[in-house]
């Protein structure tokens, strides 16, 4: 009784086993679970146990063996030793070929030799294993191949990779570099700073940014930046095993920045024998958008193109306020030409410019013959700038019955032209500009207060220009660009003194009025220096200039004290070419040029 359990119970363990089992007697199948029907691809146990082992593995093995051959020696393996586990491939029904771990089991039963077989589908290991080679031949790759210097050190410090730029760097091979300690090739006098700096790192804190210059093979120091910090490499949750250092070689960098220091020094000694002139180059802003039209990099107007850039995507209105001359018109434009509607027109009305009787049909178009000289149909500009922006400047000198027909206007989107009852419908976005304080303007009832806080959605206040002085030199070298090319004048130099008298000037005009007066000076001025005259405001009158060092004269100093400091040096390393930043033909071109001669 006791015995039929134990086959009961070991039948049911082999039917119900998710790894797939089949018993061999000799070369044939005597019995399958379901695990290897399915494993197979069989239709039944029957369809299996009909066929021979060798049908269910390739001719070959991935080492080129023969399966028939190699499967009778694992057989006479299991028979010698009672068990023997491998990996194999074996096939399905249908061809296809897949990977297995094999555990083959010699049990005696009934006088025979019974082999019992286990398989396990190991497909997605082996996917796995090849995914992590395919990665570490990846990584080790990147680390060899990599610009920045690598190197791996234990936990003592002794290195066990270095990369090869690494090596190329300090000109040792992997040999000489390999098992020695990190600090062998540090310099002396910084080695107690890399200590420091190399025991924080193997405690994992990070460290600030430090130059250490190592020791060549050849005696020369290179310099590295130990900017990055270094990574601690974990295997699994054990302690970190070893340390990956990478730095930046920045020799050539320190080199240039010595020579710059040197050529500073120059600079500052004739510094004094230049008169303080520059020449002034545009430098528009660029925030997200290319606002071509707008010249300056104050922090005002950045807030202000900030601004424009927020409201540009909604349909908002936007009122513009500000001083006469500071630019409203370029506001509304670019609020315009980044906006969903730039595809359709930027209509502008200038409510201050038109005049009282025929702004009402400018404004929203006429029928002919809907009063006297109304000899055709006129469009008004609400429904020429339907899908598109309308720009009413100067909206604080409209006329209070007009604002009432605006105010529906902005309310409805809608109105009628002059001579015609039938409404009509706009989609439009407004944009309204004044340099009246419009608050005050209600108190005075010359401006309806229900307007006001229609039109008062996003309000943008541009600066005056004396509160944005530091955008004088780009708006000067503006108006210098284009009044030479309209009247074909070449100006290049603007004098630090001229400079310096329009800063100072309170600009009452704003922009407007430094334009005319830069118009004015392109005018008289014959030379291509700005000179001072009786263009300038009287408050902005700056002194004569003289002693001037003319830029040749300064740049033929500089190349001399560096060749001096080389012994006359072009190329090389340690070439004057090197130092000064330069293509070796370059310098020679310019030496000649300037008349630059060894003795």
């Amino acid at each position: 009784m006791r015995i039929k359990e134990k086959q009961n119970t070991f039948q049911l363990l082999f039917e119900q086993s998710a790894d797939a089992m089949l018993l061999i007697d000799g070369n044939v199948f005597v019995d399958c679970n379901p695990a290897a029907v399915e494993i197979f691809a069989c239709s039944d146990k029957k369809q299996l146990l009909r066929l021979h082992p060798s049908d269910l593995s390739p001719e070959k093995q991935p080492d080129g063996c023969l399966s028939r051959k190699e499967e009778n020696k694992h057989i006479a393996k299991t028979i010698e030793q009672g068990s023997n586990r491998f990996e194999w491939l074996h096939q399905r029904i249908n061809g296809d070929a897949f990977p297995v771990e094999v555990l083959l089991t010699s049990v005696h039963l009934q006088g025979k030799e019974i082999i019992h077989v286990t398989l396990r589908d190991i497909t997605e290991r082996k996917k796995a294993e090849q995914a992590l080679r395919d990665s570490e031949k990846k990584y080790k790759l990147l680390f060899e191949k990599s610009t920045i210097l690598n190197c791996i050190t234990d936990m003592n410090g002794t290195i066990t990779e270095i990369n090869r730029k690494f090596l190329e760097i300090l000109g040792y091979s992997k040999n000489e570099v390999i098992g020695r300690n990190i600090m062998d090739f540090v310099v002396a006098e910084q080695k107690e700073k890399a200590a420091e700096i190399l025991a924080k790192d193997f405690k994992g804190e990070k460290s600030p940014e430090t130059d250490i210059d190592m020791l060549a093979k050849d005696g020369s120091n290179r310099t590295i930046l130990c900017s990055r910090g270094p990574a601690l490499l974990y295997e699994s949750d054990a302690p970190a095993d070893f340390l990956l250092i990478t730095v930046i070689d920045i020799t050539d960098r320190k080199h240039a920045e010595e020579a710059l220091k040197m050529a500073l020094s120059e600079v500052e000694k004739l510094k004094k024998q230049l008169e303080e002139e520059n020449l002034y180059l545009q430098n528009e802003i660029k925030l997200t958008h290319n606002f071509e039209e707008i010249i300056g990099k104050s922090e005002a107007l950045k807030n202000i193109l900030g601004k424009v850039e927020q409201v540009a995507a909604t349909d908002s209105t936007v009122l513009i306020l500000g001083e006469t001359g500071t630019g409203k018109e370029l506001i509304a434009r670019a609020v315009h030409n980044i906006s969903g509607r730039n595809d359709h027109p930027l209509v502008k009305v200038n409510c201050a410019a038109l005049p009282a009787n025929i702004i009402e049909s400018e404004l929203f178009g006429h029928e002919k013959g809907a009063f006297t000289g109304a000899y055709a149909r006129k469009i008004g500009r609400f429904e020429l700038a339907n899908r598109g922006t309308i720009f009413l400047d100067e909206i604080g000198d409209l006329a209070l019955d007009l604002q009432v027909k605006l105010l529906r206007v902005l309310q409805d989107g809608e109105f009628e032209r002059l001579g015609n009852p039938i409404t009509i419908k706009v989609d439009i976005r407004i944009i309204a500009a004044t340099n009246r304080d419009l608050e005050k303007a209600i108190e005075n009832s010359t401006f309806r207060e229900d307007l006001y806080y229609r039109l008062n959605v996003f309000p943008i206040k541009v600066p005056s220009l004396r509160e944005r002085k530091e955008d004088i030199p780009f708006l000067v070298n503006h108006f210098i660009k284009k009044f030479c090319k309209k009247i074909g004048r070449k100006i290049e130099i603007i004098p630090q003194k001229v400079m310096d008298g329009l800063l100072t000037y309170d600009w009452p005009g704003n922009i407007r009025e430094l334009e005319n007066i830069i118009e004015r000076a392109v005018i008289v001025c014959q030379g291509k220096r700005l000179e001072a005259g009786d263009w300038l405001p009287q408050k902005c009158m700056p002194a004569v200039a003289s002693n001037i060092t003319i830029l040749e004269e300064v740049e033929r100093a500089h190349i001399l004290k560096v060749l001096e400091s080389t012994r006359w040096q072009v190329s090389g390393e340690k070439g004057a070419a090197k130092i000064l930043g330069l293509n070796q033909n370059t310098l020679v071109s310019k030496m000649k040029k300037l008349g630059i001669r060894r003795n």
